[in-house]
């Protein structure tokens, strides 16, 4: 009975097993929470209202708790679980098992009996493979590549996250330099009826001029709501960037990106070896390379061997026998599945192939298209800078004019709104070239900084 309990112990086999379970209980109970599995405040990301936030400090926020960030690097991590699975098809299966049986006796010709004797059992086994012409070898690399297309899906993650907050960021600076054209249009509209009304209650100019001067300003107070709406909605966006699921009212300073101006050509060289999207399907060619070699490696047999201890007897001490045996297992007719799979494996192989042609294209077009908007927004800026300056000294002489009985309430409206398109036109272009810089460097695969 005593061999027997020691048998059932295995104590060696409870150290190791009861780490891991604790530690899965504590995740299934959400103690310990890492940064994503719930949605980060303002407070934990440490955006206190009372200063400003430069770009690369949100970035680090965004990289910090965005739970795409923790989806991505759990993903890594259960890659590494399954390449070491599929290494322990390398070392030694040790198995055991213990039984007690009681039976009865009776045998034909023999009166039956109800009486039972007892019989214990126990054994310990050990099987170890030798050989399987590849096999295991391909499901390795398979999953070495699975874990490699894992770690540049983190990546692309990354890249994916700070050019989510480089956009809301440039964005919402947008909206804020928008805001204030539309302020001051809605204050240089409010002065324009104010004079109107005085120059008509002089006799100066008719009450048309009120009235179109109060049509006006009533517009551009409408644009000034349309403009603060906008502003709360890139407020919102750059929160949800950031991995946030509330509206904490936090400043943030000036950013911008420089603009390195590279040929489309040079981008792509380099992103055939930085971006990580590339990366991830290379990895899936390569494992689809591996898959072939499994499926032909599965037309050979496989060779193991095994040895056991066992223990039988009906009373102690149980007496022990040793056993050895050499396998070979292989399968002789399977209707053609086994032919079939290779055949498929060759089309997951040559489909693989095809994803990574499709990928450089298609990013090369995106990264002509980037280099295309980033070089238009630099001259819309620099054209909408000059005519905004034109704008500027036209409205300055329509006004003096106007006070003087020369210009009319419509020539005034349409200097002002001149000036007011300028002025959004070069914000506009201006941060149109910065989420294009942003882009560029999402598609080049530009290594992240923490």
């Amino acid at each position: 009975m005593n061999i027997l309990r020691h048998l059932l112990l295995f104590p060696a086999l409870l150290v190791f097993g009861c780490e891991t379970v604790d530690r899965a209980r504590r995740a299934q109970a959400g103690e310990e929470r890492l940064p994503g599995e719930t949605s980060v405040t303002a407070a934990q990301a440490g955006l206190a209202a009372e200063r400003s936030f430069t770009l690369p400090e949100l970035e680090r926020v965004a990289l910090e708790h965005h739970p795409a960030l923790l989806s991505a690097r759990e993903a890594v991590e259960a890659a590494r679980l399954q390449l070491r699975m599929t290494h322990a098809g390398r070392l030694p299966q040790l198995n055991a098992s213990a039984a007690y049986t009681r039976n009865t006796q009776n045998a034909w010709g023999r009166s039956n009996a109800s009486e039972a004797r007892g019989s214990w059992s126990a054994g310990i086994g050990l099987d170890l493979l030798l050989c399987d012409f590849g096999r295991l070898d391909a499901a390795e690399r398979q999953n070495r590549e699975a874990l490699v297309a894992a770690e540049q899906s983190l990546r692309d993650t990354e890249l994916e996250a700070v050019h989510a907050v480089r956009a809301a960021f440039f964005e919402r600076h947008r909206s804020v330099h928008l805001m204030r054209v539309a302020v001051e249009s809605e204050r240089q509209y409010a002065q324009h009826l104010e004079e109107a009304r005085i120059m008509t209650e002089v006799g100066t100019r008719r009450q048309y001029d009120v009235t179109k001067a109060e049509v006006d300003w009533g517009n551009a107070r409408l644009e000034v709501v349309t403009a603060s709406n906008n502003l709360v909605v890139a407020h919102a966006q750059l929160n949800r960037a950031l991995g946030l699921a509330e509206n904490p009212d936090y400043r943030i300073g000036p950013g911008e990106l420089p603009a390195a101006r590279r040929h489309p050509d040079a981008l792509l060289a380099d992103a055939r070896f930085n971006a990580p999207s590339l990366a991830v399907l290379r990895a899936r060619e390569r494992a689809a390379s591996a898959y072939v070699d499994q499926t032909i490696a599965e037309l050979y047999p496989e060779f193991s061997i095994g040895a056991d201890v066992d223990l039988s007897g009906r009373g102690f001490p149980l007496a022990w026998n040793l056993s050895g045996v050499l396998r070979a297992a292989q399968n002789l007719f399977d209707g053609h599945r086994k032919t079939a799979r290779i055949d498929e494996a060759v089309t997951q192989l040559r489909r693989a192939r095809a994803a990574v042609a499709e990928a450089e294209q298609a990013l090369y077009l995106n990264l002509v298209t980037a280099v295309a908007e980033r070089e238009s927004a630099r001259k819309r800026a620099d054209i909408a800078r000059l005519i905004q300056k034109q704008a500027e000294d036209n409205l300055a002489i329509v006004n003096e004019q106007y006070r003087v009985g020369i210009s009319s309430s419509i020539e005034r409206t349409d200097a002002q709104v001149a000036l007011t398109q300028a002025q959004a036109n070069a914000i506009r272009a201006a941060y149109d070239e910065q989420a294009a810089i942003a882009r560029i460097a999402r598609l080049a695969g530009e290594p992240v900084t923490r």
